[in-house]
């Protein structure tokens, strides 16, 4: 009779010999198997399929080298499906076959029900011959689970390699053009992601869930710099639940913290206030980022002209910077007390010129500027200093000062970092000139400036 791709697999003694195959037992690659069985016995992904118990998609993942086979029961599937000899067998580290004994009775001869007979309420069925099987049987099988659990494809260095790419992107993200930055953090995003796909412990695979979420936290801020909120808040997201799986409740709250910057710049205020209080549950009041989350949900309740809230909310922020430990705790190096100080120093400008509170928007934005002026130059940010001009500049514009108003805002186009943020905070200014002053040379100035800027930003993004 002639066979079809359906029938099961024969599989001669002598290609159980071979060398290559030998090989590939003694290191389970059974995509190595695989192919082999398809170029020396002509076996099609279907047949192999039929006779391991497999679908014809996994054989071509485990082919391709896309798909690793550890699980005992798939291992043991394979071999009976090919009806391996107990030598290749034992390359392989499970069992032999040996004798079948019965097992509750005639016609139960089955070596693996002699492998799952001490599952509960079984034992108590067989005989003691059985049981001494099962029991010899077993000291294999633990000693695979030993070794399993040390089986990996992460490679020695791989995790301390990933901890010093991220100090260095973390410490490039104020000063760096995001493009770059962006691109960098991508190509390693997708490498993890590719690690955790593959073979490794479950101590690692909670690491690479954890150093998966922060290079998304920093792909969701450059995205946002460079102006798609899609893309940033598609980011933020995956950093959220990958932190979540890994148990970082901090990590969670650094993906709200951007999601709370996203949703602002989107004119999503109510989105930005519902993701910065979402943080806030997450960290101990102890930790900077309650602070800086605090100043976001403020900044949002502002656009939303909830001044009451807005103000208690920055009152609460100012009162926790306050009793910040003297050496909070870091982030890849850079210091998280920073971070925090930067916030309570420029997010309260912003709130008050979204609640038309332009005195105190000019107080703070004044504050702003000299805190930046004093910071260690590690800790200055182009795009925060940008940011507080151009606030300083709305609030001129409605305290009557054009020539200053205007002055801030051409340095703050002139930054080395002008991101998506600056751009629409610079629209703003524009938008206040244009309406308070629009006969004078030097709001039409300003104007251009702006106007010539955002042609090419908006170049970039076609």
């Amino acid at each position: 009779m002639v066979s079809n791709a359906f029938d099961p697999l024969r599989v001669p003694d002598e290609f159980w010999a071979r060398d290559d195959v030998g090989e590939a037992l003694d290191r389970r690659n059974f995509g190595e198997l695989f192919r082999l069985l398809s170029k020396h016995l002509g076996a099609s992904q279907t047949r192999i399929g039929t006779s391991t118990g497999q679908a014809q998609g996994a054989v071509c993942d485990i082919m391709n080298d896309r798909r690793q086979v550890m699980a005992i029961d798939v291992l043991e599937r394979i071999a009976d499906g090919l009806a391996m000899p107990d030598a290749a067998r034992m390359r392989l580290g499970l069992a032999p076959r040996g004798k079948a004994l019965a097992l509750n009775g005639p016609g139960k001869e089955d070596a693996t029900k002699r492998r799952t007979a001490l599952h509960l309420g079984v034992v108590v069925a067989v005989s003691p011959e059985t049981l001494w099987q099962v029991l010899r049987d077993s000291a294999g099988e633990a000693m695979e689970f030993t070794r399993a659990t040390a089986v990996s494809g992460v490679g020695t260095g791989t995790l301390d390699h990933l901890e010093a790419v991220l100090t260095d992107l973390n410490r490039a993200h104020c000063v760096q053009p995001p493009g770059e930055l962006f691109m960098v953090a991508r190509a390693y995003r997708q490498r993890v992601e590719e690690l955790i796909q593959g073979q490794h412990t479950l101590t690692e695979e909670r690491e690479l869930y954890v150093y998966a979420a922060w290079l998304s936290e920093l792909l969701a801020w450059h995205a946002h710099d460079l102006g798609f909120p899609l893309t940033a808040e598609a980011y933020a997201i995956d950093c959220y639940q990958h932190a979540s799986q890994a148990g970082h409740g901090v990590l969670c709250a650094w993906a709200t913290d951007a999601m709370a910057s996203i949703g602002l710049y989107a004119d999503r205020p109510g989105k930005a206030v519902l993701a910065a209080r979402k943080g806030i549950g997450k960290v101990p009041d102890q930790h900077p980022l309650a602070v800086t989350l605090r100043t976001q949900a403020a900044r949002a309740c502002a656009r939303q002209g909830r001044r009451a809230e807005c103000v208690e909310l920055l009152a609460d922020a100012q009162k926790l910077h306050e009793k910040l430990p003297t050496r909070p705790p870091g982030r890849f190096l850079v210091d998280n007390g920073v971070i925090a100080s930067r916030a309570i120093n420029s997010h309260p400008a912003s709130s008050y010129i979204w609640l038309a509170d332009y005195q105190q928007a000019e107080r703070h934005a004044q504050a702003a500027l000299a805190w930046q002026k004093s910071a260690a130059p590690a800790d200055r940010s182009p795009t925060g200093e940008a940011v507080a001009r151009i606030d300083l500049g709305i609030s001129l514009v409605h305290l009557g000062s054009l020539d200053e108003a205007a002055t801030h805002g051409s340095q703050a186009l002139s930054s080395a970092r002008v991101t998506d943020s600056v751009l629409a905070r610079a629209g703003e200014l524009d938008r206040a000139l244009m309406t308070c002053f629009p006969r004078e040379a030097i709001a039409q100035g300003f104007h251009e400036q702006y106007q010539q800027i955002a042609r090419r930003a908006n170049k970039k993004h076609t």
